[in-house]
């Protein structure tokens, strides 16, 4: 079969818009179909325009979603439906909102095993295989009522999955980080994020023989591994990093990974000799009451330790950090900045805290009734969708566009661009990664003060003054009954 898989961007302008950091779903989805003898091509819009005269003659389209581009992604399958042409979603949005995804898509693959739901999908349409045999998937019947599969079991073993593909996404030369997971899951449940209700709750790792040879395959010249929580097993990191040392493949690579990580000094040994440059840490507040409201296991002061000694092994901070919980006030906002300049965090991420459809945080703000957005397209960390406690909405999103132009108009993240090319002199591909750094610098400094220019936005901040007029969230009392009744109601 002639199968196209698209990835959609979302159309509400966002700082990460010129970001080149590609999914790992559909990679993975077309290598396992092109095994298969499928006829597959993958389209981001980010890296290259979609070829629509080659989609439009696909036997099969797939289309993979977050929350904030689910839209854009309703919109090409309701065109592709109008052609004739069958079209699968899939990803972490439908997977909680199907019946949403029915609406616009013949099929919708839930949860994970999305590689092997396609092919076997593939079968179904080409007559080797009963549609009911096909586990994960949600369709349609022949009388009206919806049919919902049981999900696939949750892969046991990592090392069966086919090593994403990334030559098959046109224009996957622009690809400066090369893509590699090595683990799903995470036990920590912070109650704002989807991982563990997507993936579980249990980490599930690749052998590190299974991650080196994607590394001797693909050989790249920079990795960044793309685990919740590279350090989440610190034995098998252990072995896997020497083993990078012992094959001489000490290449620059970033990865995600939790403070606690500056705890074992013989793991950072090994981080520093294997490559790693750069970590991004899920810091999420510098407001030790927010912390432990997300349920985040750590402390302010387990923050400022693990900046200090991550830079005295010459790697470099990436601060991730969720703004508008219950306990934030617009000068815990402000206070978020000056802690990342004075603890020299080397670039951040301020990002508006956002409830995605199946985590905690989602139905505890919907029992409340404070959920005030409906348009998917702003659920994307940059925009408020929800009544904060201790702030207007719009207050929310000034202090966060402040705090965005604050940080970037210092000249840290320059020093840090600068300090990383040095590093980088003796790779092939440094002019081309130097240019799409400093684009992505130069767009993050211009997105901070011409966010009110694009026509999505301007509407949003019309809507949310009107909503502040009223003030910030109901009161307290008045909340923790809405979500007492909404938990009962569950029940």
């Amino acid at each position: 079969m002639k199968i196209r898989l698209i990835e959609p961007i979302s159309p509400s302008r966002h700082l990460w818009s010129k970001s080149y950091f590609v999914r790992l779903g559909l990679p993975m989805i077309g290598a396992a179909l092109v095994e298969a003898g499928h006829d597959v091509r993958i389209f981001n819009p980010q890296l290259a325009p979609v070829d629509w005269a080659d989609v439009y003659s696909s036997d099969l389209v797939g289309l993979s979603t977050t929350t904030s581009t689910a839209p854009e992604a309703y919109r090409i399958a309701d065109d592709l439906r109008r052609r004739g042409i069958p079209v699968i979603i899939g990803g972490s949005h439908v997977t909680f909102m199907v019946d949403e995804a029915l609406q616009h898509a013949d099929y919708v693959a839930r949860g994970e095993a999305g590689e092997t739901i396609m092919v076997e999908l593939a079968e179904a349409l080409g007559g080797t295989r009963e549609l009911s045999s096909v586990a994960g998937i949600s369709y349609v019947a022949e009388d009206g009522t919806p049919v919902h599969a049981p999900l696939h079991e949750r892969c046991p073993d990592l090392d069966l999955l086919p090593f994403p593909d990334l030559t098959l996404i046109d224009g996957w030369e622009r690809i400066v980080n090369t893509p590699i997971m090595t683990s799903w899951g995470c036990p920590f449940d912070c109650t704002f994020c989807s991982v563990t209700a997507m993936f579980g709750k249990k980490y599930r790792f690749r052998s590190a023989e299974s991650v080196m040879e994607e590394i001797r395959q693909k050989r790249p010249e920079r990795i960044f591994f793309y685990d919740d929580n590279f350090a989440a097993n610190r034995k098998r990191l252990k072995r896997l990093l020497r083993m990078m040392i012992d094959e001489g493949m000490q290449v620059r690579w970033g990865a995600q990974v939790r403070t606690d990580v500056v705890r074992d000094p013989e793991l950072l040994e090994l981080m520093q000799a294997s490559g790693a440059d750069f970590v991004a840490l899920g810091l999420e507040s510098v407001n030790q009451a927010t912390l432990d409201h997300f349920e985040k296991s750590q402390t302010v002061a387990d923050i400022e330790h693990a900046i200090k000694v991550l830079h005295d092994y010459g790697i470099r901070s990436h601060g991730m950090f969720v703004l508008g919980a219950d306990h934030d006030t617009p000068d815990s906002v402000r206070e978020t900045v000056r802690f990342a300049l004075e603890n020299k965090i080397d670039t951040v991420m301020l990002n508006i805290l956002t409830p995605l459809p199946g985590t905690q945080q989602y139905r505890e703000l919907e029992d409340e009734g404070r959920i005030i957005e409906r348009d998917w397209a702003f659920y994307d960390a940059q925009h408020v969708v929800f009544r904060p406690r201790q702030m207007t909405p719009l207050h929310l999103l000034q202090e966060t566009l402040k705090a965005n132009r604050r940080f970037y108009a210092t000249w840290r993240p320059v020093v840090a661009f600068h300090r990383w090319l040095w590093t980088a002199a003796d790779q092939v591909v440094r002019k081309r990664a130097a240019w799409d750094r400093m684009l992505e610098y130069g767009w993050l400094w211009y997105y901070s003060r011409t966010w009110w220019t694009d026509a999505k936005n301007r509407a949003q901040r019309r809507r949310l003054r009107a909503l502040s007029r009223q003030g910030p969230d109901p009161s307290a009392a008045q909340a923790g009954s809405a979500r007492q009744a909404g938990a009962a109601a569950r029940r």
